[in-house]
C-alpha cells in the first residue's frame, strides 16, 4: 500500500496496520523463542530479536537518507515475503498445545525441538513441562484473572517498572530527533549521526547476547542503569553549560564531543541491558495462563509510554530546557538502580518452571506433592 499510493488517507491506513501486525509480532514472537529455549540460551535468544530489530534501523539510516522513496520500500518490501515463507516450517511451541490438551502433539513438537533420541529424558523433561502447564492451566487465562489475582501482582509490578525504565530513560526522544541533537551540539551531520547511532547500536546488541550467557539478569540491568543515567547526565551538563550558563562559543566548541560521547555511551549501555531484557522477563515472569495477556498489556502500555515521552519532549524542552529534559531521563535511571536492586529476580539458568516456583516461593516440597497428586489424577483418568 505504501509501495502503490501517495494518497495521505491510504497511507495512514499501512501505518495502522503495519504498528497492528508489529505489535502482535513483538508479542508472540518473544513468547514463542522463550517457551522453545532452553534455558542456558533464553536469554540470547531473546536479545536477537532486538538485534534484527536494530538491524532493520541500521539500514533505514545508512540506506535511506541516499535513496529514492520508491527503492527503499522496494527493499522492505521483500522482508516481510521471507519471512511468511520462513514461517511455513517452524515448528509449534510445546507449551501451546499443551494448553488445550494435545500432549501427544505437545511431546512430538517438544523431542523435534530438542533434537534428542534419548526417550527417557524427553519424557522426564516434558513431564515438568506438562504437569506445569496443567498446573497453570487450572487459573483462568484473562484480564480480569491477570489485574485481580494476587499472585500475579508481584509479576505486574515488576514489569511495569522495567517498562518505565525501559522507555522512561529516553531511547525514544534519543532516536526520534537523534539528528536535531547532533546538529545542536556539534558540526556532525544528522545523516552521518543516524549511521554511526544505528551501527554502534546494533554491535552492541550482539555483544549483549553474549554477555547474558555470561551474566545475570541482575546485574546487567543494574549496570545498564547506572550507565545510561550518567550518559543523560553528561548530555544535561553540555546543554546546561551551553544555553543556561552560555559559556564562550571557543569553550564550547572544545567540549562538542561531550554529547556524542554521552549518547554513544547511552546507546552501549541500554542496548546491554535495559533496552533488551524486559521483553525476555515480560515473558519469563508471568504463568502460561496469562503470558500471552500479560505480554499484550505490557506491549501496550510501551506504547503509552513511548508516546508520552516522544510528545511531550519538545513541550518540556521549549519551556525548561534542553538540559531538563535529559536530567529527566537521567533521575528515572538513578531511581531504577534501587528497584533493580531490590525487586527484580535473577532467571538466568533457571527454567520457565523454577521462575514461577520462585515468584510464588513454592518450596521443593510443595512442588513435588503437587506433581504426584497431578500424576496420580492422570493414572485415574487414563484408567477410566
Amino acid at each position: 500500500m505504501i509501495f502503490f499510493s501517495k494518497m495521505p488517507v491510504v497511507m495512514y491506513l499501512a501505518r495502522f496496520l503495519m504498528g497492528a501486525s508489529t505489535g502482535v509480532i513483538a508479542v508472540v514472537t518473544m513468547i514463542y523463542v522463550t517457551e522453545i529455549a532452553d534455558k542456558e540460551i533464553r536469554g540470547a535468544l531473546g536479545m536477537i530479536i532486538q538485534v534484527m530489530n536494530n538491524f532493520g534501523c541500521l539500514i533505514i539510516y545508512s540506506v535511506g537518507p541516499f535513496v529514492s522513496y520508491t527503492f527503499l520500500n522496494s527493499i522492505l518490501i521483500t522482508i516481510p515475503i521471507i519471512y511468511v515463507l520462513a514461517c511455513l516450517w517452524i515448528p509449534e511451541s510445546p507449551y501451546y498445545h499443551l494448553k488445550d490438551g494435545r500432549i501427544a502433539a505437545a511431546r512430538k513438537e517438544f523431542r523435534v525441538l530438542k533434537g534428542s533420541k534419548n526417550e527417557k529424558w524427553i519424557d522426564e523433561q516434558f513431564n515438568v513441562i506438562r504437569i506445569h502447564v496443567q498446573e497453570n492451566m487450572e487459573s483462568k487465562s484473562s484480564v480480569k484473572e491477570l489485574l485481580t489475582n494476587t499472585k500475579y501482582r508481584k509479576a505486574i509490578y515488576i514489569v511495569l517498572g522495567l517498562k518505565i525504565l525501559q522507555y522512561m530513560t529516553g531511547i525514544l526522544v534519543i532516536q526520534s530527533y537523534l539528528e536535531a541533537i547532533f546538529t545542536e551540539s556539534s558540526s556532525i551531520s544528522g545523516p552521518l549521526a543516524s549511521i554511526v547511532y544505528g551501527f554502534v547500536q546494533i554491535v552492541a546488541c550482539i555483544g549483549a547476547t553474549f554477555l547474558t550467557r555470561w551474566i545475570g539478569r541482575r546485574i546487567l540491568m543494574f549496570v545498564s542503569c547506572l550507565g545510561v543515567s550518567l550518559s543523560m547526565t553528561l548530555v544535561g551538563l553540555y546543554f546546561y553549560l551551553k544555553d543556561v550558563v552560555k559559556v564562550q562559543p571557543e569553550t564550547l566548541a572544545s567540549l562538542f564531543p561531550v554529547p556524542l560521547i554521552g549518547i554513544i555511551g547511552f546507546n552501549i549501555l541500554y542496548a546491554n541491558g535495559l533496552g533488551n531484557l524486559p521483553y525476555v522477563m515480560q515473558v519469563e515472569l508471568f504463568p502460561v495462563n496469562v503470558k500471552a495477556v500479560a505480554s499484550s498489556l505490557a506491549t501496550m502500555l510501551a506504547c503509552v509510554f513511548s508516546f508520552v515521552v516522544t510528545k511531550f519532549y519538545q513541550v518540556v524542552k521549549d519551556s525548561f530546557g534542553h538540559c531538563s529534559v535529559f536530567w529527566s531521563f537521567a533521575f528515572v535511571g538513578y531511581a531504577g538502580l534501587f528497584f533493580v536492586y531490590f525487586c527484580v529476580p535473577e532467571t538466568k539458568d533457571k527454567t520457565l518452571e523454577e521462575v514461577q516456583d520462585n515468584m510464588e516461593k513454592r518450596s521443593p516440597e510443595e512442588r513435588a506433592l503437587r506433581e504426584r497428586n497431578i500424576d496420580e489424577c492422570d493414572h485415574r483418568e487414563e484408567a477410566k
